[in-house]
């Protein structure tokens, strides 16, 4: 998994973290999350399912896209799947959401990317000042709430 900050609409900063050995959950859009720091990091989404969005959660997902090459973004130069990673979610325009200002992309890990699995989910979020994931209880993506 690669973690992008967004600043308005510039990209700053990313990371990029080995896989985990878990299997991977199918995800979908408006699928919420509550991520440790640790799992945010990770190269693969966690192996826990999604959650109820009406629970404490820091993430959301927006969009799933399929990756468009056989190469694993594991076994890519980092450069390379970033833009890809970047072209694919596009993150959102902050008129849209003034509350996100962090997302964060997962693909499939080894086990469920030798099964042929190929999507690219694409998770929302929001850091305060400190750097700290900020947590919420229900839905905002797409629910015009700018907090």
């Amino acid at each position: 998994m690669v973690v992008t900050t967004l600043v308005a609409t510039a990209l700053v900063g990313t990371t990029l973290i080995s896989p985990a050995a878990a299997a991977s959950p199918t995800p979908k859009v408006g699928n919420c999350y509550n991520l440790t720091n640790k799992q945010v990091d990770g190269a693969h989404p966690p192996i826990s399912p999604a959650i109820n969005c009406a629970r404490l959660h820091n993430a959301e997902t927006y969009r799933i896209a399929k990756w468009p090459l056989k190469t694993n973004p594991v076994d890519m130069v980092y450069e390379d799947a970033l833009s890809i990673a970047e072209t694919l979610c596009t993150p959102w325009k902050p008129e849209l959401s003034e509350y996100f200002n962090h997302w964060a992309w997962y693909t499939p890990d080894p086990a469920a990317w030798a099964k042929g699995e190929r999507w690219l989910r694409c998770d929302a979020m929001a850091k305060n000042k400190a750097e700290k994931y900020i947590s919420w209880r229900g839905q905002r993506l797409y629910s015009g709430m700018n907090v």
